[in-house]
């Protein structure tokens, strides 16, 4: 990283970072006319702000643009990691710079320094459903579903695409507002460090990757087969935990990540209608329960087919709470 000492803006401040982003090889031949093969070197430099995160991989600071004058989410990779992980962050990188969906980060562009390598990506203001969980404050049933709704939207942009993105959990789940609309609530799904892709050869892990809170039965072993449902098993014990408040294996926390493996290999998910208000609707409570138990079957041949297939049962249960609060309505009112 490179530190600069001359003046900051007045109304921001840190540290330079700069990075160049390609070299020159061949000469521009005019000013006017780029002959093909012709490259250009451009030198990026970003004004750290604050540090946002730290991952196993890397951290992430909140960074000023000059160029473009605009903050962005800038990750960078730490410094003596293996050459495995190296590849991993530039695959990361590649594969969100060719997504475009409206619940999918945005990379805007990545580069390296010596050995810094750096990944800059749009900058969001907002929360993850991990925070909004711990915070204890309350969320409106149908919010909720509006988020794993537009969560699924995103899943199955991905999964036409044959990558799972493998690490689905609260804390890669943010919630941000609408650019135009501050009152419209929108999701971004973010953080692909370990996704993996599902079609042709397999890259072969040298240990198991993933968090054991929400990791799928064939995730929690060496290299199992995995395939887009790894990641609507962990969205179904995520609604579970935002739904009732609790994680269904919450109890193990304090026993390691390894009996929390072997839970997800072994046990059923308990329904969540366990936790559920004593005023909930049985209609509702049921559906709730086959969402979570058929996204979370330990048979992954029993899951859901797919996001879409997901999604669906997700809009069955907005219609019967529409037609109880229907209902509650017409009683009301007679």
């Amino acid at each position: 990283m490179i530190v600069s000492d001359g003046p900051s803006h007045e109304h921001r401040s840190g540290p330079r970072f700069a990075g160049a982003l390609s070299h020159v090889d061949k000469p521009i031949l005019s000013m006017s006319e780029l002959a093909p093969g012709t490259q250009i070197n451009q030198q990026k430099q970003f004004e750290i702000i604050e540090r946002l995160g730290e991952g196993g991989m890397g951290r992430i600071y909140k960074a000023y643009d000059p160029s473009m004058d605009r903050y962005v989410a800038l990750k960078v990779l730490k410094p003596n990691v293996p050459e495995s992980e190296r590849r991993r962050f530039h695959r990361e990188a590649v594969l969100a710079a060719n997504f475009s969906h409206p619940n999918l980060v945005r990379v805007l562009e990545t580069g390296q320094h010596g050995e810094l390598r750096w990944l800059a990506m749009e900058y969001l203001r907002g929360r993850d459903i991990g925070h909004v969980l711990t915070s204890g404050k309350q969320v409106h049933f149908r919010v909720l579903c509006d988020i794993f709704s537009q969560t699924l939207d995103a899943l199955q942009y991905i999964h036409t695409r044959k990558i799972a993105h493998c690490d689905i959990k609260p804390e890669n789940i943010f919630i941000t507002r609408d650019a135009y609309d501050r009152r419209l609530v929108v999701v971004k799904l973010i953080d692909f460090g370990i996704s993996c892709t599902y079609e042709g050869p397999r890259e072969l892990r040298k240990h198991i990757t993933g968090d054991p809170r929400y990791m799928a039965p064939e995730q929690a072993v060496m290299n199992g087969p995995l395939d887009h449902r790894v990641d609507l098993y962990a969205l179904g014990i995520t609604f579970y935990e935002a739904v009732t408040g609790r994680h269904p294996f919450e109890e193990a926390f304090t026993d390691g990540p390894k009996r929390l493996l072997e839970l997800h290999r072994t046990q059923a998910i308990p329904p969540p209608s366990r936790h559920l208000p004593s005023h909930t609707p049985s209609a509702l409570a049921d559906l709730i329960d086959r969402f979570v138990a058929h996204a979370c079957a330990k048979n992954v041949a029993t899951r859901f087919r797919s996001a879409t297939e997901m999604q669906t049962l997700l809009q069955r249960i907005l219609g019967v709470l529409g037609d109880h609060d229907s209902k509650r309505n017409v009683a009301a009112d007679a």
